[in-house]
């Protein structure tokens, strides 16, 4: 079955990480337990892997500005 979520992986103040899959940022935090306002409170995220289907979209985007 292909995956259809994100892997983030969250930075928080103080030098904590966590990693998550989602659909997107406020749901990969929603599913580690925090709320999806927490986004607001990170210092940054990093996108580890993306989905295949985000990755052929951005494919197609660099494939089209050549």
């Amino acid at each position: 079955m292909e995956e259809t979520t994100t892997l983030y992986r969250f930075h928080w103040p103080g030098g904590a990480t966590n990693e998550g899959r989602g659909q997107n940022v406020a749901d990969a935090l929603e599913k580690l337990g925090f709320g999806a306002a927490a986004a607001a409170a990170l210092d940054y995220f990093e996108v580890v892997e993306e989905s295949h289907a985000d990755r052929e979209r951005h494919e197609q985007i660099k494939r089209a500005y050549q």
